[in-house]
């Protein structure tokens, strides 16, 4: 009987010991499982990561105009950015977010400031505040389908400064066809050439929302490194709601820039447009047409330094974009020529400091300056900004 007893204490014994031993590995088995799972989410959560840019971006500007004439407005006509007079303002402050894959991008831009409040329209405040959101898929190899606010490609210049070799935007890019909300479809050819075409309502001041979808093409080609032509045109149905008069526009954009020697650019543009039933009366049911464009050239001194020099024209005799100005009798659309110089320092890759002086002179009798007061304008424009 002891020896049975003693062989039961014994391998009593072995158990307990036994137990001890693997009692502390036991947790350590059953958190490998978790341990694993936790690893992979976070790798993919890593990954996806991998795939984003974020940005920011902040431009001020100070205008000071430089004919003595008391104005009731500080607004400047016809600004795309840097709008207030004889105040130092905040022109963009922006938060980007890309996501670039190869099946699958996106674009989320957050912008403030005195361009994108003064824009807006007061039936479209809602997006003031975005610049771009939209997202897109790799349907092949080189073609894309995106969906969204999407970033209209007429004319080279951008509202944001540091996006220009010239801060101030001509008075033509202010009546250019805005965003779209819609679809783009785009491929691309060959390295040379790239294009395609979108859809959707365009939002801007100049042309409003209406409830008519419109077109557009856009062609990109560079026969040489040099050299780069851009053809983009907007065409649909532009009357508002419940006119009961069908207008239809069609605006073509040419752009050309060439690069001769790495310390010179130039770059051309020509704007068209034609519209049904905009002439002025008693010839309403006819077609109107606009025209404007632009000369610019930039010589790089040395690495950090540039001047650059721009003429422009904008013509819109029916003013079926500008509206109609009455002077000594007789109406008008509007009219005006210009040309500005700056001088560019960049401290950074990333950052500018600007200072511009523009002369802008329209018709006599469209006074469109100071509160309606002058057919000119003489401003200095200090402006400064980093994107990072």
């Amino acid at each position: 009987m002891r020896k049975v007893v003693n062989r039961f204490n014994f391998f009593y014994g072995i158990l307990i010991i036994s137990f001890i031993i693997l009692f502390p590995s036991l947790p350590a088995y059953a958190q490998s499982k978790p341990d694993s799972v936790a690893d992979e989410v976070k790798s993919k959560i890593l990954n996806h990561f991998n795939h984003f840019t974020i940005g920011f971006y902040v431009d001020t500007y100070f205008n000071l105009t430089l004919d003595n004439v008391k104005d009731t407005s500080n607004l400047i006509p016809f600004s795309s950015n840097c709008p207030v007079r004889d105040q130092i303002r905040i022109n963009h402050a922006a938060i980007e977010t890309y996501y670039s894959a190869e099946k699958v991008r996106g674009k989320f831009v957050l912008q403030f400031g005195d361009a994108p409040n003064l824009l807006a329209l007061p039936e479209t405040q809602f997006i003031k505040n975005i610049d771009q959101a939209n997202f897109g898929f790799r349907i092949v190899r080189d073609l894309w389908i995106d969906f969204g606010y999407i970033f209209n490609p007429d004319g080279f210049e951008s509202s944001w400064a540091i996006m220009n070799q010239i801060s101030t935007v001509t008075i033509g890019a202010y009546f250019e066809p805005g965003n779209i909300l819609g679809v783009k479809l785009s491929y691309k050819f060959s390295d040379k050439f790239n294009g395609g075409i979108m859809c959707g309502n365009p939002y801007s001041l100049a042309y409003k929302k209406n409830n008519h979808v419109i077109g557009m093409i856009f062609l990109n080609y560079s026969p040489f490194e040099k050299l780069r032509i851009s053809y983009n045109n907007n065409f649909g149905h532009q009357d508002q709601k419940n006119t009961g008069i069908d207008t239809y526009l069609l605006y073509n954009n040419l752009i050309i820039t060439y690069k001769p020697v790495k310390q010179v650019l130039l770059i051309g543009q020509f704007d068209m447009a034609a519209q049904t039933h905009s002439k002025m009366a008693p010839d309403s049911s006819k077609t109107a047409t606009m025209f404007s464009g632009c000369l610019q050239a930039r010589y790089t001194l040395v690495e950090k330094y540039s001047f650059t020099a721009r003429v422009e024209l904008f013509n819109d005799p029916e003013g079926f974009l500008s509206g109609v100005y009455f002077f000594d009798g007789k109406k008008s659309g509007l009219f005006t020529w210009g040309a500005t110089v700056g001088f560019e320092y960049r401290p950074v890759s990333f950052g500018y400091i600007r200072l511009e002086y523009r002369y802008l002179h329209a018709n006599d009798g469209n006074k469109v300056f100071y509160s309606n007061q002058l057919d000119r304008m003489n401003i200095l424009t200090f402006t400064t900004g980093v994107r990072f």
